[in-house]
């Protein structure tokens, strides 16, 4: 289940080189499953763009440098997004992680960002948009429940990241 907190938005649509991309910044939340697509698909290793991949429930930051993503480049592009490899994250903007109630069944939180100078601006969002949020955070609860499940297994990080 996903719950949107703050006021419900009505437009937008991203214009990144009118905010220089200000979503794109060090620590963006990324899941196991995150984790693995970027890896293969870049070449790099975890440690190389994860801020630590210790346990830390299944939810890992990615790098910075400067207060930027290390995977956005100086044109404003994000390397990721070229090659379809973005996080449940990054693709559920406009909206930031609030946290996860871990109860019987794990609960995302969800709030729409006040930094996006676009929100209000742009396409009306539709239902379709509100289904593709609602869906991307079921599938970013997947990996935060698969990842506590193998780890409760006894399995490393490797291990967990050669399995999913």
């Amino acid at each position: 289940m996903v719950l949107v907190y703050g006021e419900p938005i009505t437009r937008w649509s991203c214009m990144f080189t009118e905010c220089s991309a200000r979503c794109c910044r060090a620590g963006r939340e990324a899941t196991i499953r995150d984790v693995k697509r970027i890896s293969e698909g870049t070449g790099l290793k975890a440690e190389d763009f994860l801020e630590n991949h210790q346990d830390r429930g299944g939810l890992f930051h990615l790098k910075g440098r400067g207060g930027r993503c290390i995977f956005l480049g100086d044109d404003l592009r994000c390397s990721l997004h070229e090659k379809g490899l973005k996080p449940i994250f990054c693709q559920m903007y406009p909206f930031k992680f609030k946290g996860i109630i871990y109860a019987d069944d794990l609960v995302l939180k969800v709030e729409a960002t006040k930094d996006c100078p676009t929100i209000g601006k742009g396409d009306v969002l539709t239902e379709d948009f509100e289904i593709a949020i609602e869906s991307l955070g079921n599938r970013f609860l997947k990996d935060i429940e698969d990842f506590i499940r193998l780890r409760s297994q006894g399995l490393s990080f490797d291990e967990i990241l050669a399995k999913v």
